[in-house]
């Protein structure tokens, strides 16, 4: 076998890896394109009142993304990350057909089901492919771009639907724009990419032969059970970067869920409310190019506590401010501490998995972190209910603030020096 065939680092897998970085574009565009057009789809289209109601696609979509991202993690790890990546995409097509053709509520709702497995599998491996082809050395920064260019991809859709909808109606028009980002995808996964997991191998024999064990085969026997528990209490790090990803999905779930209907409340034109959200996105998309790699050079801690200072203090701010430039200030500021936090988390979960479990502790953290859009869903819909949208706001902001202080607490630095020489 050719050595440098499964070699570690973005360098000798440049050809891979960018064209994973536009898999995870598309990735990105295809979940972006409802975040400026379903709730107000719900709203002024199909006359839904009740915020429950209008909520229950974002919490499907959450449900259904947290459960599978355990299993698409679990799966990869015994069957290889690129047959799970074109079933995510396969995954696509019902949602795309529904929302094309089925125009009711509930076909809404159904279809974010399949947009939520559609983004536990084909995210999740985008991911983790990134990881595998990186190695130890440079996983902040793999993970930066990941999740930077993932979210550039949401801001694109979050714009562009809403330019569309403006101009072409929120019924159908923004989802032909989807159908085309779901081909694109589809056809990348099946003729482009490549299987990793030779690279996992390799990894995990560099780590063993470092530590001087040999058996390496033994840590990939444990099972789901134990991961899920090790992952959500026993580990002290790993339970807190769960908590904080859950906690930074309902802030997610307020930007996508009701923000829209918050700006509409107070007149704000479509077009602006895509604007206002795809500054949050944008932001948090290109600065996550820094901070990944940030990362790599002062430790995982420090930036995701100043992220979820940013992010709670501008979820906080979001609501005292009454002007177009405010509110694109403070969603600026919001997403700036998304990328800060965002990408680090994941890394912090990488730093302490075994290279053969990776994608089994990443799919368990990101069940909780996935989670947190379901929760967030039926959460927002009660405290809406009880004491309005604003208040709701700061509600979820002074949540992240809390969050951030149990990261403060509970989590150990996960990038030592050590970890940079492996």
């Amino acid at each position: 076998m050719n050595p440098q065939k499964h070699a570690l680092g973005i360098k000798p897998n440049l050809y891979q890896f960018l064209w994973l970085v536009f898999m995870t574009i598309l990735v990105g565009m295809t979940v972006g394109l409802e975040r400026t057009v379903v709730p107000l789809l719900g709203k002024n289209v199909y006359h839904i009142t009740s915020i429950t109601i209008i909520f229950a696609f974002v919490i499907a979509f959450g449900i259904t993304k947290a459960v599978l991202n355990l299993v698409a993690g679990h799966l990869s790890d015994k069957l290889g990350r690129r047959p799970i990546l074109i079933v995510g995409w396969l995954l696509g097509i019902p949602m795309i057909l529904l929302l094309l053709f089925v125009h009711s509520w509930t076909a809404v709702i159904v279809a974010n089901v399949f947009l939520g497995a559609n983004q536990a599998f084909a995210w999740t491996m985008t991911v983790t492919q990134q990881l595998d082809l990186a190695g130890p050395k440079q996983r902040g920064l793999a993970m930066g771009i990941n999740e930077a260019t993932g979210y550039i991809g949401v801001a694109i859709s979050t714009t562009l639907t809403g330019i569309i909808a403006t101009h072409y109606g929120l019924l159908q028009a923004p989802f032909v724009y989807g159908a085309l980002v779901l081909f694109f995808g589809l056809g990348t996964s099946l003729l482009i990419i490549r299987e990793t997991r030779g690279h996992v191998i390799k990894e995990a024999n560099v780590s063993s032969l470092k530590s001087m064990e040999v058996k390496t085969e033994k840590p990939a026997k444990v099972g789901v059970g134990r991961i899920l528990w090790t992952t959500t209490i026993a580990n002290p790090t790993l339970s807190a970067c769960s908590q904080a990803g859950l906690v930074n999905k309902l802030a997610d779930t307020l930007v996508w869920a009701m923000l829209p209907l918050f700006l509409a409340g107070l007149h704000v034109s479509i077009v602006n409310i895509g604007l206002i959200g795809g500054t949050y996105t944008v932001v948090w998309g290109f600065a996550q190019f820094g901070t990944g790699i940030l990362s790599d050079i002062i430790g995982r801690k420090p930036p995701i506590v100043t992220g979820m200072a940013l992010l709670g203090l501008g979820i906080l701010a979001f609501g005292l401010v009454h002007s177009l430039m405010g509110w694109i200030i403070t969603a600026a500021v919001m997403g700036l501490g998304m990328a800060l936090l965002y990408p680090n988390l994941n890394s912090a979960v990488a730093d302490v998995a075994p290279p053969e479990m990776r994608g089994g502790v990443l799919g368990v953290y990101r069940l909780w972190r996935d989670g947190g859009y379901a929760i967030g869903g039926l959460l927002l819909a009660f405290t809406i209910h009880l004491m309005g949208m604003l208040h709701s706001l700061y509600l979820i902001g002074v949540i992240v603030l809390v969050s951030m202080l149990i990261v403060l607490l509970r989590m150990k630095e996960t990038h030592s020096r050590r970890s940079l020489n492996v």
